[in-house]
């Protein structure tokens, strides 16, 4: 009876090992721009690079973001705006930015925010400015956020020397 258990497992053993040994199914590589794949590559699809932002700054009380490349520049983002009939609406619409922009700065830190600077000629139309604008290029804060690419905020304009060299090489018109 003894031989016989001792057979058994044995036999158990042997049977389970070459499924673990088997090579796992595996899918495709995850994307490096996670829930923002789509929306990164539509905003560089007419030239331009992305960073991944390690310095982030919230200005709360002007509702700004600014991002750090280099030591003496920052860029600023464009100020959000409250929108809302009631004070209430707006109340909850700060707190939703905030929210935001407080979670772009987790994300930075977790790599999963992406700073894009992309060809204004992607803006449609009515975005873009006629104020003779000082350089081509605008930036965007993207972020996963909660498994959603979330657009955190907008740079209204990016010059390259705000940028690290490698990036700067990438602008050209």
């Amino acid at each position: 009876m003894w031989h016989f258990l001792m057979l058994a497992i044995a036999y158990a053993c042997v049977l389970a090992s070459p499924a673990e040994a088997a090579p796992k199914k595996k899918g495709p590589p995850p994307d490096p721009f996670k829930a923002c794949d789509l929306q990164v590559r539509a905003d560089l699809r007419e030239g331009g690079t992305w960073l991944i932002p390690r310095d982030i700054h919230l200005d709360e009380g002007r509702l700004m973001v600014s991002v750090t490349f280099s030591p003496e520049k920052s860029i600023r983002s464009v100020p959000k705006v409250l929108y809302g009939n009631s004070d209430e609406e707006k109340r909850r619409q700060l707190r939703s930015y905030l929210e935001q922009m407080k979670a772009a700065i987790d994300a930075a830190t977790k790599e999963s925010a992406w700073f894009v600077i992309a060809s204004k000629k992607t803006l449609p139309p009515d975005l873009r400015s006629s104020e003779g604008d000082a350089s081509p290029w605008y930036g965007i804060l993207l972020a996963d956020i909660g498994g959603k690419c979330r657009s955190v905020a907008m740079f209204r304009n990016v010059q390259p020397d705000q940028l690290p060299p490698d990036a700067q090489r990438d602008l050209t018109e």
